[in-house]
């Protein structure tokens, strides 16, 4: 009986370790080749109950939003945050599987700065629908998980973000206070807390003026975030393109400054666990050499199969939202109140340029604050690409 229970959670830990994969590493290809409806038709379906359901719920997400379906978007995204609450209601014995395999066995939430970034991309659909309650509500919903820390990385695109959104319902005293809070991880600009603008290290503060009299808060996403093999590795390249410069009406409007690298948030992050992860280790292996013993006192060759079998389980937890950006940038410049279209100049640290595209949606306006969002995938929904001269 003791042989037949150790093979069958050997048999288990290998087939939850290995199933999700595929799928989802098929269809976050499509994702970042352009092809985007077949990455969304490789997500159309998958168990409800899958351990990786909050992971494909936030994948399909990214992706209907990269389609402009900013309400399926938003559907997975609240249903990945309610698995993610449930989750973290669950008793720790239900993961006692993890002890005997690996980490790859326990459903997957996401670290504390994917929690709080499925709450910006939820903020920006409602922005984008110009649902300005809603997105309100979600500012709080990422006040609340950057409220205590735990040691864990800040996120100054979602501060500002929040900000954005609390300033959009007319709450100018807690705008201010996250645009202070955003300001304060920052190195490259400085953030006018009354107002929002972004002032370059110049002094200078791109805002609306008697010639234009609204302002274009335009969220740029550029590159893409570390793979799971990136993050065991602890490398990941550069991106190529690092900010956008806005174009309207042909004349220059200003550009982008990042508040936020995944990466960064990502490597802070594995800082922050990195003890436990090893204590967890060498526990989870004592756990193995001690049931492969017991095996090998009943039958020495199957002892030695198990030995070497729950060994080569014994694999890093790679999963992560790897549909997220790798730079989350903000512009924020003056424009016509009538703003219909925009030009959007990818460039790499050289200034060269490296792509274009001509924005048409999503643009929405409340009072003289229009809101966009941008993100250089190809075929991006309410774009038309335009060829570098």
């Amino acid at each position: 009986m003791t042989l037949c229970r150790g093979a069958i959670i050997v048999l288990v830990g290998f087939l939850l370790s290995g199933c999700a994969g595929t799928t989802l590493e098929v269809a976050r290809a499509n994702f970042h080749s352009g092809m985007l409806t077949e990455a969304a038709q490789n997500l159309a379906d998958f168990p409800p109950n899958d351990k990786d359901a909050v992971l494909y719920l936030m994948e399909r997400g990214s992706i209907k939003q990269g389609l402009g379906d900013y309400d399926s978007s938003t559907r997975d995204w609240l249903a990945a945050v309610g698995k993610q609450e449930e989750l973290e209601t669950r008793s720790v014995t239900k993961h006692s599987a993890s002890f005997v395999v690996n980490d790859r066995t326990i459903p997957y939430r996401g670290p504390p700065f994917e929690r709080t970034l499925l709450r910006t991309m939820l903020a920006v659909n409602f922005l984008s629908k110009a649902m300005w309650q809603d997105a309100g509500v979600e500012a709080r919903n990422i006040i609340n998980h950057l409220q205590d820390l735990n040691e864990y990385p800040d996120d100054a695109f979602s501060r500002y973000v929040a900000g954005l959104c609390l300033e959009l319902m007319d709450d100018p005293s807690n705008a201010a206070l996250q645009y202070r809070n955003a300001a304060g991880l920052l190195k490259e600009v400085r953030i006018d807390d009354k107002t929002g603008a972004i002032i370059t290290t110049d002094g200078q503060a791109q805002t609306r003026n008697r010639k234009q009299q609204a302002e274009l808060v335009c969220l740029v996403m550029l590159a893409r975030s570390p793979t799971g093999a990136q993050m065991v590795c602890g490398s990941s390249a550069f991106p190529c393109t690092t900010y956008a410069e806005l174009f309207i009406n042909g004349d220059y409007a200003g550009r982008s400054y990042t508040f936020t690298d995944t990466w960064q948030l990502l490597r802070a992050t594995q800082d922050r666990t990195a003890a436990l992860q090893i204590t967890k280790t060498a526990v989870r292996l004592g756990v193995k050499a001690t049931l492969a013993y017991q095996i090998k006192r009943q039958n020495e060759t199957l002892g030695e199969l198990a030995e070497l079998m729950l060994l080569a389980f014994e694999r890093p937890d790679d999963r992560r939202w790897e549909t997220l950006p790798r730079l989350l940038q903000v512009a924020r410049v003056p424009c016509p109140r009538d703003l219909s279209e925009y030009e959007v100049v990818f460039k790499n640290s050289s200034g060269r340029v490296l792509k274009k595209l001509r924005i048409t949606s999503p643009i929405v306006r409340k009072d003289n604050t229009l809101f966009s969002f941008c993100r250089d995938i190809p075929s991006y929904y309410g774009t038309r690409t335009v060829q570098p001269d």
